[in-house]
C-alpha cells in the first residue's frame, strides 16, 4: 500500500549507484519508501556479489518484517545460480510481492508456481526512469489495489489464433525459460496462460528456444500464449523470417488461443503483469484480463 517500505535487492548483475538511485526516486514518487542494504553495490565479475552473498541478501529481504515488497534492481545474469541457496521454507510462509523481469524470470516463476506467491513481471528499478508514466501508474495500481483490475492495458495486440482460455498467468523471458529446461528449476506450466518476451536474439535462436520448450514437454498443458516485445531481435521487419514472424508461426502451431505484440519486455514499453493469479485471454477480442486480485 502507499507508504509501505519496499526493499531493493540485487539478484543478478552489477549496476551503478546513480542508475539505482534514479530508479529509487521513481519508487518514492509512486508513494513507497525504498530501502536497501549498501552491500547491493558489491561486485564479483559480472555479478552483484557472489552467489552466496546475493542469496543471503535476498533471504534476509524475505524475512524482513518491516517491508511489504521486494523490487529487483536489475537483470543481467545470475539469478538462477542462487535459487538453490534460498531458504525454501521461508518462501512457503512469505507473502511479499516481488517485482522484476528478464533474468529475474527464474525467481518469479519459482515463487509463483512452486510457492504460491503473487509476483509482478514488471520493470526492474534501473529501468524505471525509461518507462512511460502511464505504465508506472498501472504498476502502482497492481501493487496497491485490493481487487481484480480486469483488462491489462497491453496496447495494440493482434490475434494469432482465435479462442478463449482461463488459466494462471505466468511466464517471462524466453531465453531464461529455455535455459531452465533440464535443470529441475522450471515449474510446470500446465494450466497457465504463458507470456514471453526477449531481447537481442536472432530469429533462429527464438525458434530454437521455443522448440526446446516444446519438445521437452514444458509447454504441455499451456492453455494460451501472449507474445510481448522482441526488442532488437533480428532480422526485424515484416518478412516471413523476421524474429516476430518466426515466433508467431511457432506459437500458432501450438494450437491454443494466442495474441502477439503485447507491450511488455525490454523496450520502452513494459506493462506490468501479475504472475500466479487467474487470468483470461479472449484472443479474437485481443483482451487479457485479471480475474483475481494481486494484493492479498
Amino acid at each position: 500500500m502507499p507508504g509501505d517500505k519496499i526493499e531493493l535487492v540485487a539478484t543478478a548483475g552489477p549496476f551503478s549507484r546513480a542508475s539505482m538511485e534514479a530508479g529509487a526516486r521513481i519508487v518514492k514518487k509512486m508513494g513507497f519508501k525504498p530501502v536497501w542494504d549498501e552491500k547491493v553495490f558489491q561486485r564479483k565479475g559480472f555479478f552483484a556479489g557472489s552467489d552466496e552473498q546475493r542469496a543471503r541478501r535476498l533471504t534476509r529481504a524475505f524475512g524482513n518484517q518491516e517491508t511489504r515488497a521486494i523490487w529487483c534492481i536489475r537483470g543481467g545474469y545470475g539469478t538462477f545460480r542462487m535459487l538453490r541457496l534460498i531458504d525454501r521454507q521461508l518462501l512457503d510462509t512469505c507473502d511479499k510481492l516481488v517485482v522484476g523481469f528478464s533474468d529475474v524470470t527464474s525467481l518469479l516463476l519459482s515463487l509463483s508456481l512452486d510457492h504460491g506467491l503473487v509476483t509482478i513481471h514488471g520493470p526492474v528499478v534501473t529501468q524505471l526512469p525509461r518507462i512511460p508514466r502511464t505504465h508506472i501508474q498501472w504498476l502502482k495500481r497492481l501493487m496497491t489495489h485490493p481487487y481484480p483490475l480486469g483488462r491489462i492495458p497491453l496496447a495494440r495486440t493482434k490475434t494469432l489464433r482465435r479462442g478463449c482460455a482461463d488459466g494462471i498467468l505466468a511466464g517471462g523471458n524466453l531465453s531464461i525459460l529455455a535455459s531452465l529446461v533440464g535443470t529441475g528449476l522450471i515449474p510446470s506450466l500446465k494450466g497457465c496462460i504463458l507470456f514471453v518476451e526477449d531481447v537481442a536474439e536472432s530469429a533462429y535462436s527464438i525458434d530454437r528456444m521455443w522448440q526446446q520448450l516444446l519438445h521437452s514437454g514444458t509447454l504441455d498443458g499451456v492453455r494460451a500464449v501472449v507474445l510481448g516485445e522482441l526488442t532488437r531481435c533480428n532480422p526485424s521487419g515484416r518478412g516471413n523470417w523476421s524474429a516476430r514472424a518466426v515466433a508467431e508461426r511457432a506459437i500458432r502451431e501450438l494450437g491454443v488461443p494466442a495474441v502477439s505484440c503485447g507491450a511488455f519486455g525490454h523496450g520502452e514499453a513494459n506493462i506490468a503483469l501479475a504472475q500466479g493469479v487467474r487470468a483470461r485471454l479472449v484472443a479474437h477480442e485481443r483482451r487479457v484480463e485479471l480475474l483475481d486480485r494481486v494484493v492479498r
